[in-house]
């Protein structure tokens, strides 16, 4: 699970950059709830258990 979730927070990553280029970024906020998002899916999925930390380990925001 964590190596998807890796591959979706590189993603995340991406737009933030894009975002930022054109004066903006995720805000707070909605950085918190696409971490809650991540737990959420993958408890879902069967994994409740996975450290949410390491489900977005690789974001740069």
């Amino acid at each position: 699970v964590y190596a998807l979730t890796h591959a979706a927070t590189e993603e995340f990553n991406e737009l933030d950059e894009a975002l930022g280029e054109a004066g903006s970024g995720i805000e707070t906020v909605a950085r918190e709830e696409i971490a809650e998002d991540f737990a959420f899916i993958a408890s879902a999925y069967g994994f409740g258990n996975a450290d949410v930390e390491e489900l977005i380990a690789p974001r740069d925001w």
